[in-house]
């Protein structure tokens, strides 16, 4: 059998490009779950609190949607209570602003 020439691998870098701002509507509706349960983690501090825009449209931070997302799937899959939820979420991202700064250096 013959021998292949070795192939060229190419680096590729991505990045995650965040909408600036999600409106509540649509964060629920993307996540499928209702303002109860919106409220519910605004209280726990596991999202930020939302804006509202000159036309009253309440709207969130565009990383909400991967925070939350993440936090609803700990509760559920994990059955982590919202406090615990709101600690690891925050120990995440800790743990990702070090690495980041650790890359840069």
């Amino acid at each position: 059998m013959p021998e292949q020439p070795p192939m060229d691998i190419e680096e590729v870098t991505a990045e995650i490009v965040y909408q600036s701002w999600i409106s509540q509507d649509e964060l629920c509706a993307r996540l499928s779950i209702g303002t109860e349960l919106l409220e519910l983690c605004l209280r726990w501090e596991i999202i930020h609190p939302p804006r509202t825009t000159s036309e009253g449209m309440i709207v969130f931070p565009g990383r909400t949607l991967d925070r939350l997302s993440s936090g609803l799937r700990l509760h559920r899959d994990l059955g982590i209570n919202w406090a615990g939820v709101s600690i690891v979420l925050d120990l995440i991202e800790r743990i990702e602003e070090l690495e980041s700064r650790a890359n840069s250096i």
